[in-house]
């Protein structure tokens, strides 16, 4: 998911989740403007919560697909981090139950090449790419849209599916585009916002599986 999800399309890279020693003693002299109300400084916003429950219930689905799985997350912002490699569908809950929230901009080029280089391409098995995500590219500075098309590219040639799922509150076209030209066969599922990201998981792993 990008660093953007609780910024409530207000530019803040939310960097201010974390709270300081003293802030978590003095809770009414601080306060963040991406931090919702009873949701815990590691989550930060109600919408990474929902970025999380969703993807939980698509690695819940895929595992009762037939034939052998096995998943991997990787959480992105300014940069990528690999958060648990290719593994069962049990401790890949886990570890999304684990993520904390790191705020920060949205780099879907090294998102991407994370995910691309967790994949073993000896087993013979189809590779996917689920990119959940609320906004076009922001980083590199230099061209990121442009080097995320190609990091897309570069990995759809490999035999990489890439679905994308854009959460859209403002319907922006030319964002969505963009998501198309990331998709390995153009389509897109895109929500207006985070609590209808539920809403898609059948038709997301009928795509996994028919593709």
């Amino acid at each position: 998911m990008s660093g953007s999800v609780c910024n409530d399309n207000s530019g803040s890279d939310c960097l201010g989740c974390k709270t300081s020693l003293m802030a978590s003693f003095l809770p009414m002299f601080f306060s963040s403007e991406c931090r919702d109300s009873f949701v815990s400084e590691d989550t930060c916003c109600d919408n990474f919560a929902s970025v999380q429950d969703f993807s939980s219930l698509v690695v819940d689905s895929l595992g009762d697909l037939p034939g052998e799985q096995s998943f991997s997350v990787v959480q992105f912002a300014t940069t990528a981090q690999l958060v648990s490699g290719l593994s069962s569908g049990a401790r890949t809950r886990a570890a999304l139950a684990g993520l904390d929230y790191t705020g920060g901009l949205t780099n879907h080029r090294e998102a991407i090449r994370k995910c691309q280089g967790t994949f073993s391409f000896e087993d013979g098995r189809k590779k996917v790419i689920v990119l959940i995500t609320d906004g076009v590219s922001s980083e590199p500075e230099i061209d990121p849209a442009g080097v995320a098309l190609e990091a897309a590219r570069a990995a759809k040639s490999d035999g990489t599916l890439i679905i994308p799922v854009f959460i859209s509150p403002n319907n922006d076209w030319e964002a969505l585009s963009f998501m198309k030209g990331l998709s390995s066969d153009d389509k897109v599922f895109d929500v207006t916002d985070f609590g209808s990201l539920s809403s898609l998981q059948d038709k997301l792993v009928d795509q996994v599986s028919c593709s």
